[in-house]
């Protein structure tokens, strides 16, 4: 029986495509499109393994379908918004979109339907299967989903120590050349709490800095409350979005902090703004930064506590992406530009007063009552066109 909506919906996706598209890359999508349209009509039993129902096992195989078209388009180079649109509504694919969560505040993963890259590895122990389907990774920082159909991730609150919080996650580890990077998280999916989407950066366990190549391997290793044998997965992770990258060599000095804004790399995920604080040669840090005036010190005194904004040249401001590192060297996330950019200023500034979260806020919210002191002579202006 012919799905007159899946059709539509095929119709609508191969419309959209644009007529300078290879036709080996059309090729691949027409198929792509058959196995899609098979899948949905197959009435077969697929063999299922130990504890995976058949409709799991039938929505894999339709993710596997949906990622090839997925991936055959990105790498296509013509990714619309309405062709985005199009594919989230074609079954299992859009499923793969919804992971992403399209109500995240995270402005930059809202983008990222446009760059995922479908892995699809699955690992199974016992009665739980742990998928992660999709990823994306821009070359600043790398999300991606993990996934237990059917299974609760996130501990029961108030729970005592029982069977209450059987599979939920207990430690997760994410190694790049056997070094643990640091990384955060959130549920996609409420009460469910089945899904992750899991942002890693480039910074280790010790609050070094690494730089990741366009191509290479990442371990993740998650073990869940109740099981032995940890869920282990070596991901292929590609750079799939455009970057422009900006460097400087000056050193703005001002009450004897010297400061080099020494990168900025704008992708259409994320704005990443690499900071030094530089002594003078032969200078130690610690001497440094006892000749610099206590207003621009930490609460201990023994870092540097200026913060940053990025504003472009019609002054539209961007908003941090989680917190904000403060040491020698570090790198800042920022939310993505809409459009790119003329010229881009870093405004350092410290924090003269700040406003509490309202009651019942939870995660972030947009501080509208800081008081900020802005240092102008240490302000930085960077040409992007």
């Amino acid at each position: 029986m012919v799905n007159t909506k899946l059709e539509k919906q095929l119709k609508n996706c191969q419309s959209l495509l644009p007529e300078q598209l290879s036709d080996i890359a059309r090729s691949k999508l027409n198929e792509t499109y058959q196995i899609i349209r098979e899948t949905d009509n197959s009435n077969s039993h697929v063999q299922k393994k130990k504890h995976v129902s058949k409709n799991f096992n039938k929505w894999w195989i339709s993710t596997a379908a949906a990622g090839i078209l997925g991936v055959t388009v990105l790498a296509s180079g013509f990714v619309s918004p309405a062709m985005a649109d199009a594919l989230k509504q074609i079954p299992v694919l859009g499923q793969i979109y919804s992971l992403w969560g399209e109500n995240n505040e995270d402005s930059g993963v809202q983008q990222a339907k446009d760059f995922i890259t479908n892995v699809n590895q699955s690992v199974t122990h016992g009665d739980v299967t742990m998928n992660i389907p999709t990823l994306l990774f821009d070359g600043t920082r790398i999300l991606m989903n993990i996934t237990t159909p059917g299974n609760r991730l996130d501990s029961e609150p108030n729970s005592l120590p029982s069977d209450a919080n059987r599979g939920a996650v207990d430690t997760l580890e994410v190694l790049y050349k056997g070094q643990p990077l640091s990384w955060n998280s959130e549920f996609m999916d409420g009460k469910t709490a089945s899904s992750l989407i899991v942002q890693v950066t480039n910074t280790t366990g010790i609050n070094q800095n690494v730089q990741f190549p366009d191509q290479f391997d990442l371990n993740v290793i998650v073990t869940l409350k109740g099981y032995d044998i940890p869920f282990q997965f070596v991901l292929p992770v590609n750079k799939t979005t455009p970057v422009t990258v900006l460097t400087s060599e000056e050193i703005k000095h001002h009450d004897n902090i010297n400061l080099q804004i020494s990168k900025l790399e704008i992708t259409p995920i994320t704005t990443q703004l690499s900071v030094e604080y530089k002594t003078k040669p032969g200078q130690r840090m610690e001497k440094m930064l006892a000749s610099i005036p206590s207003e621009y010190k930490g609460a201990n005194g023994g870092i540097i506590a200026l913060q940053y904004d990025i504003v472009d040249e019609h002054g539209v401001q961007l908003k941090p992406i989680g917190s904000h590192p403060i040491s020698e060297s570090y790198n800042i996330r920022f939310e993505p530009f809409k459009t790119l950019p003329r010229t881009v200023t870093i405004k350092p500034y410290l924090v003269v007063s700040e406003g509490q979260a309202p009651a019942g806020v939870i995660g972030r919210w947009e501080n509208k009552n800081m008081i900020k002191k802005y240092i102008p002579e240490l302000e930085t202006v960077l040409s992007v066109q």
